[in-house]
């Protein structure tokens, strides 16, 4: 896998991020070893966690961090990233602070756990979770920028995040010659969510054109939509366009000789701005699948094609 500059950072990203979200289970490292196993062989060293993830589990509060911080660990891996969030909603396993989820107290408190789990004193990258339009990213901005100057945290990135304030709170982080979000964090995919939440939302590519911010998309596959076999897909992106959109992602990859995964993942990765697509599975193969796409090239008119246009 090949390694990518973020801007502004000295940050090299793999093409690939491994995303954590269900991979962890209690008591059971053989499986999730395996499949993290098979990622770093094939070159990556993102790793996308939160503080929340696992927490519907038994026993799962901070299990994803604690998880990839152990296995880092054990691998004695020294050139990985570890992105973890922190801003989401509570929950009733989470330590009680306030119930404002951009309080400086709640994301401090978020930033603790976060590296006690993950056994570091510093984070590499470091999310909000969620947006609250409600308080002025000043607010926000500010408080994320003391913890950097405490040396908790590197870098800074949003995860579902407009555009609009993903633009005012990096204007504000310069103006006051402070770190902006150095990464933006969407549900993207070819197949447009049904709610039309994430990426595909009108003008919020051409912002990203513009901008050049670079992306890391969840479910950039559709929850598995293209291939035609993930039935719970078809709840959420089950549309007469995106249906479409399938068919001629199976007729592409049926006359290049690449699996419709790769197809939908390789239209990602040909966009005029660096995106870094979250590949969580717990299957070996589908991973190694996943990671194919990056050898798969596509046409300007081939990716209009896959569009509709």
């Amino acid at each position: 896998m090949k390694r990518h500059p973020i801007p502004g950072t000295d940050l090299h990203l793999s093409t690939f991020c491994c995303g954590l979200g269900d991979l962890f289970t209690v008591g059971e490292t053989d499986a999730s070893d395996k499949l993290l196993d098979t990622y770093v062989e094939a070159g990556g060293n993102f790793f996308d966690t939160a503080h929340m993830y696992c927490h519907w589990l038994p026993g799962g509060n901070g299990l994803s961090e604690i998880s990839i911080g152990d296995y880092v660990r054990r691998r004695g891996l020294k050139d990985v990233i570890i992105a973890t969030k922190g801003g989401c909603g509570s929950n009733w396993r989470y330590r009680k602070v306030v119930d404002d989820l951009f309080s400086p107290g709640r994301l401090i408190a978020d930033i603790d756990d976060s590296l006690a789990r993950l056994e570091t004193d510093t984070i590499s990258l470091y999310y909000m979770h969620r947006d609250d339009p409600r308080v002025p990213v000043s607010e926000i901005m500010d408080t994320l920028h003391a913890e950097i100057r405490r040396g908790r945290l590197r870098y800074i990135a949003a995860s579902n995040w407009r555009f609009e304030r993903l633009a005012e709170a990096n204007a504000y982080a310069r103006s006051k010659n402070l770190q902006p979000f150095v990464l933006a964090e969407m549900n993207w995919s070819l197949a447009a969510h049904k709610s039309r939440f994430g990426l595909n939302t009108p003008g919020q590519v051409d912002w990203y054109r513009q901008t050049r911010l670079p992306v890391a998309p969840y479910s950039p596959t559709a929850q598995g939509f293209f291939t035609g076999t993930a039935t719970e897909s078809e709840k959420a992106f089950g549309t007469p366009e995106n249906n479409a959109r399938r068919e001629r992602v199976a007729a592409l990859a049926g006359k290049s000789g690449a699996t419709p995964t790769q197809i939908a993942l390789a239209w990602l990765l040909n966009h005029p701005f660096p995106v870094f697509p979250i590949i969580g599975t717990s299957n070996p193969d589908r991973l190694t699948d996943a990671l194919g796409a990056e050898q798969v090239t596509l046409t300007e008119q081939e990716l209009a094609w896959l569009e509709g246009h």
